[in-house]
């Protein structure tokens, strides 16, 4: 991911206290030359106290492109205790040909769409 690719590039810089977060379902993390800290914070008002406590003076958000509600709470968090941020996005997946995409409107959709028929199914 960008936020781990990020923390690899920046973990020699001695001007820099760089600590990368992950998700709580994040298992065994891969070590990344940077503090690693996994888990939530408890929505904008946790990740608020953590910004204050730490004395973070920088917030990059580096989630994925569907990642609403945790950039929703960092930009709040980070108003909150007044420290900038700093928003990194890789675009969102876009079809291209060759593809064979079925779009659909809701999870009830998505599961009718898939059949009744045995296959393997990937979840992204």
């Amino acid at each position: 991911t960008e936020a781990r690719q990020l923390a690899g590039r920046l973990a020699a810089r001695a001007d820099l206290s760089v600590t990368l977060s992950l998700a709580g379902r994040t298992e065994s993390p891969v070590a990344q030359g940077v503090p690693v800290r996994v888990g939530g914070f408890g929505g904008a008002q946790g990740l608020a106290a953590y910004l204050k406590e730490t004395g973070t003076a920088l917030l990059v958000d580096a989630t994925h492109p569907y990642a609403a509600r945790i950039t929703a709470n960092a930009a709040e968090a980070a108003r909150q205790v007044g420290v900038p941020i700093l928003a990194l996005r890789r675009p969102g997946w876009e079809p291209v040909a060759g593809d064979s995409w079925t779009l659909v409107d809701s999870v009830a959709e998505s599961a009718t769409a898939l059949g009744t028929a045995p296959r393997r199914v990937f979840l992204a």
